[in-house]
């Protein structure tokens, strides 16, 4: 396969993964001239080791006790979260930061939201394994219809 995508690829369990750049690496490879060793990835390992590698955290917050307090508590039942005020009021920090005090994914999550973001183009080059819940952010000139 595209040495780009071996690592995406290597994430399945019990799969050897040969990452070519080209053809010729390939035909190379396939016939004996130049053998090329299949990558392999602990898929488990970096799973654990990336649970809880957030860029921010709630913690971060100052202040605002009443909305921490709202989003302590949609995260402990399970709740969704409706934020309405002005532009600079913090509704997109706080929201970053929600995930940080959520349940850490399972593998099984964690592969199925590596398999989107990987659908979607989203993964990048370095791309391995996500253990951290996404975040994504409505574009601020979206409409309130779209909302819904």
């Amino acid at each position: 396969m595209p040495k780009e995508n071996a690592r995406e690829a290597a994430i399945v369990d019990h799969l050897e993964v040969i990452g070519v750049g080209d053809i010729q690496q390939a035909i190379d490879h396939l016939s004996g001239k130049n053998r090329i060793v299949p990558l392999v990835y602990d898929t488990r390992d970096t799973f654990e080791v990336g649970l809880d590698q957030y860029a921010v955290d709630f913690s971060d917050v100052q202040g605002q006790e009443n909305i921490k307090r709202a989003f302590e508590i949609a995260a402990a039942g399970g709740h969704n979260v409706i934020m309405i005020g002005p532009p600079g009021a913090g509704k997109t920090m706080l929201a970053k930061r929600l995930s940080t005090i959520l349940p850490p994914l399972s593998l099984h999550e964690a592969l199925e939201t590596t398999k989107i973001h990987s659908v979607a183009g989203k993964l990048g080059n370095d791309a391995n394994l996500l253990s951290v819940r996404p975040f994504r952010s409505t574009h601020h000139t979206i409409s309130d219809l779209s909302n819904f």
